[in-house]
């Protein structure tokens, strides 16, 4: 029994966020050089993707349960 359905765009998210703080991480070890003026645009365009998969995502239920079935 699911209690919870899959969110595709916390996913999403999730990964954008992991993904910036391994390369903050790295730059604070010294392993590998990275300018914040490239990963915080990169971090917005993550964000900004996480919420077109989630409309996407709330769209398709919805339009899903709209059709007669159910989710």
């Amino acid at each position: 029994m699911r209690k919870h359905p899959f969110e595709p765009g916390k996913l999403v998210a999730g990964l954008v966020m992991l993904g910036v703080a391994l390369a903050y991480a790295l730059d604070a070890a010294g392993e590998w050089d990275v300018r914040p003026l490239v990963l915080l645009p990169s971090a917005a365009f993550g964000l900004c993707l996480a919420g077109v998969v989630s409309a996407l995502t709330h769209g398709l239920r919805r339009r899903r349960t709209a059709g007669g079935e159910t989710p």
